[in-house]
């Protein structure tokens, strides 16, 4: 089955993210320090945080963690880890953390380890992580073996044993570790450490999904939807995205409230559909801050605010959203919820061409040809655009290929061989594709080198000549293309010696002249 997964140890952030940790607060309870004037006793303390006052809680811990108390020192360690009643400070969760793991303390050992753990780099230490851990599995902690198992996944702070890495994580999903158990089934989907065996990986994956891991719930949605190792049922899947979007998953929630908001395989609820896209947006998931600024652009479940819109399109744009990017660029081209701004518009158009988006690739053509935007700093990338807009019929496009061609841009040729070769929106015409294939070929545009060698050699276009296929593959060959470098041997193989030899001679002499 398909496993749904993220890195290993992205799953490890320490702020937020305590609730493996199985551990009361307050129990045992502790003797009162013997400080000087505490602002506040233990009792007292106590009381505050089951009130839910974090930050007195916290501020009352310090005079006794600092006088020693150990078990002061772990529950400071611990709020301070957990981000309550007060932000998560790396440095003085380690501190305490590790005054209180010194001082005897084993309920802190696993914590303290996985505060090593976060990437902090004031406290990044993964070997003495693993020390931790190691001293937590013989004191027989379950978390233990899953984080431990986990370093022997990825060899930090130990040495890599795949192994070693499954056995440990066995044990602890056999002991309810959520993270553990979705873990296993990734090993055993991968075959790491163990046998590669589908079976245990869907029933370790359903385990996890049922105890609540949300990664194993978008894993079973994708894997009920395409009936990749479970049987394809939308019902199923549809029931896995919502658990995962309760559990506040930012896919889930960007791809069910759209489902929402169109009435896509559920019942149109626009309202809930744009409560889940929101919060999705505002998590930074840039699929829904675009689907939102779509919302918007089209008044769907909200009143139409094209500036709104624009806004939404711009943080997903600006995270490289292809689509974002293309509809962004319209807008600042056209004025829409934005002021008029060619510059703009070119800028996320580029980001949308870089994602492959052919539309953005005309429009950048047309904006060059007529002036908008000045030429590219990279002479062939202009050419591209250009292009791109002339295999759509663009005339002007067209006119302004042939006039770079003939003022000396190899390149231009190029494109141009390659819409009269293809016929796109032009007459196919392979004679004339065959000449300006030649002539960016002695304009020393590999690809074009390539093209006439096979153009020579099948006789399109031009006389069917050998030698002068093999002259052009092997100079391609000489540029770095592996493929024509392929078609050189081949030719070879149906030329005479002395055909050889005045082919390598007319490439020596080309090259010679570069």
């Amino acid at each position: 089955p398909y496993v749904m997964t993220p890195e290993n140890f992205s799953r490890l952030s320490v702020k937020g993210a305590m609730t493996a940790i199985v551990l009361t607060f307050f129990a045992p309870a502790f003797a009162q320090t013997d400080v000087q004037d505490p602002k506040l006793t233990i009792e007292a303390i106590e009381t505050a945080y089951n009130e839910g006052d974090f930050e007195t809680a916290r501020s009352g811990l310090q005079p006794h963690a600092e006088a020693g108390n150990v078990t002061a020192q772990y529950r400071l360690g611990y709020m301070i880890a957990n981000a309550i009643g007060g932000p998560f400070e790396p440095d003085a969760a380690k501190r305490w953390l590790e005054a209180a793991v010194v001082g005897g303390n084993r309920a802190g050992l696993v914590l303290l380890a996985r505060v090593y753990l976060t990437g902090a780099p004031e406290v990044s230490d993964y070997e003495r992580a693993a020390q931790l851990l190691e001293m937590a599995v013989q004191e027989d902690i379950a978390e233990a073996y899953y984080y431990l198992g986990q370093l022997y996944r990825t060899g930090r702070g130990v040495a890599a044993d795949a192994e070693r890495g499954f056995d440990l994580i066995r044990a602890a999903a056999g002991a309810d570790v959520i993270d553990a158990q979705f873990a296993l089934a990734e090993m055993y989907s991968r075959g790491e450490g163990v046998g590669q065996d589908d079976a245990q990986s869907s029933r370790w994956l359903l385990q996890a999904a049922e105890g609540g891991s949300a990664a194993a719930q978008m894993s079973l949605y994708f894997n009920y939807a395409r009936g990749t190792g479970f049987p394809q049922d939308d019902a199923k899947s549809l029931e896995w995205l919502k658990l995962a979007a309760e559990n506040r998953v930012v896919l889930a929630e960007r791809i069910l409230g759209t489902a929402y908001l169109m009435g896509d395989g559920v019942s149109a609820d626009t309202e809930r559909g744009l409560e889940m896209l929101r919060r999705a947006a505002e998590a930074n998931e840039p699929g829904a801050q675009t689907n939102l600024g779509y919302a918007y652009a089209e008044g769907l479940g909200v009143e139409q605010d094209e500036s709104q819109a624009a806004e939404w399109y711009r943080k997903a744009a600006d995270q490289g959203l292809t689509r974002a990017a293309l509809t962004l660029g319209e807008f600042y081209y056209t004025g829409r919820g934005v002021d008029k701004d060619l510059q703009q518009a070119a800028k996320y158009f580029e980001i949308a061409y870089y994602g492959r988006d052919e539309k953005a690739a005309v429009r950048l053509g047309r904006m060059l040809v007529s002036g908008e935007i000045p030429p590219a700093d990279e002479p062939e990338l202009g050419v591209v655009w250009v292009s791109a807009a002339a295999e759509t019929g663009d005339a002007p496009a067209r006119a302004w290929l042939q006039e770079r061609a003939e003022n000396g841009e190899p390149y231009a040729f190029y494109r141009l061989a390659s819409l009269y070769e293809k016929g796109t929106a032009v007459d196919a015409d392979p004679v004339l594709a065959a000449d300006y294939y030649l002539k960016a070929a002695n304009g020393n545009v590999r690809d074009a080198q390539t093209r006439i060698a096979e153009l020579y050699a099948s006789g399109t276009g031009v006389e069917q000549d050998y030698i002068e296929a093999h002259k052009w593959a092997n100079i391609a060959a000489a540029g770095g293309s592996d493929d024509a470098a392929a078609r050189r041997d081949v030719m070879a193989d149906l030329m005479t010696p002395s055909q050889v030899a005045e082919a390598q001679e007319r490439a020596r002499v080309f090259m010679s002249r570069r």
